[in-house]
């Protein structure tokens, strides 16, 4: 058993920088070592790379990430937070955002590098293709489904008799954009999203720029 070793280890557990994976792993490699337990190669690479994120020089980094995330971060990591509500990765971390709580670091940060955020941030920073004001109808690619009436499970929203109405006459008669929205919901080109109220329908939806168009009389 090496002394020096299991020393870095604990030093890396008294670290409060030192959560999630890291910890369990850590402690796993701990135990094994207390048993005199060789370590494979693989153990031990990744171990090194553990206890490398697990540093006083990174427990700093630590401190002040709530101040980074405040000053840089909390925009972007909110715009994330409704994409990834939708998602079947980092649920839990979206929810952690969307609770106004700062979210642990090495995380979000992994979130942040993910090809997915990368194209909800590109679509999100784009110039919108369309103004309030514009008279827009469906492209080939709308549906039903296309159609985002913001309902919940705790509000189940309009009926579907009323959804195929509506949907119906913005095919038809189209529909004026009253509002461009904030949030992205898919990680496409054309995610920009915009409430339209489509004409002799009093339920207004949302729907995403790749599946609109400028209704021409």
């Amino acid at each position: 058993m090496s002394k020096t070793l299991v020393e870095q280890i604990e030093s890396a557990l008294s670290l409060p920088v030192c959560s999630g994976w890291d910890r369990g792993f850590l402690e796993s490699v701990l135990g094994q070592l207390e048993r005199d337990r060789t370590l494979s190669a693989k153990q031990r690479e990744t171990l090194e790379s553990v206890l490398g994120r697990n540093t006083p020089e990174q427990q700093k980094v630590h401190e002040s990430w709530e101040q980074v995330y405040q000053d840089k971060y909390a925009h972007t990591g909110l715009l994330l937070a409704n994409y990834y509500t939708r998602q079947a990765y980092y649920k839990e971390l979206a929810q952690t955002i969307l609770e106004n709580k700062v979210p642990e670091r090495s995380r979000f940060l992994r979130m942040l590098d993910n090809k997915y955020a990368k194209k909800v941030i590109s679509e999100h920073e784009k110039k919108a293709k369309y103004s309030t004001g514009d008279l827009v109808t469906g492209r080939a690619s709308f549906d039903g489904y296309a159609a985002d009436f913001g309902s919940s499970r705790k509000d189940l929203g309009p009926s579907y008799a009323v959804r195929k109405a509506t949907t119906n006459n913005f095919n038809t008669r189209g529909g004026i954009i009253i509002r461009i929205d904030d949030k992205i919901f898919s990680a496409a080109k054309g995610a920009k999203r915009y409430q339209v109220l489509a004409v002799g329908s009093p339920i207004p939806f949302f729907v995403e720029e790749r599946h609109i168009k400028i209704k021409r009389n």
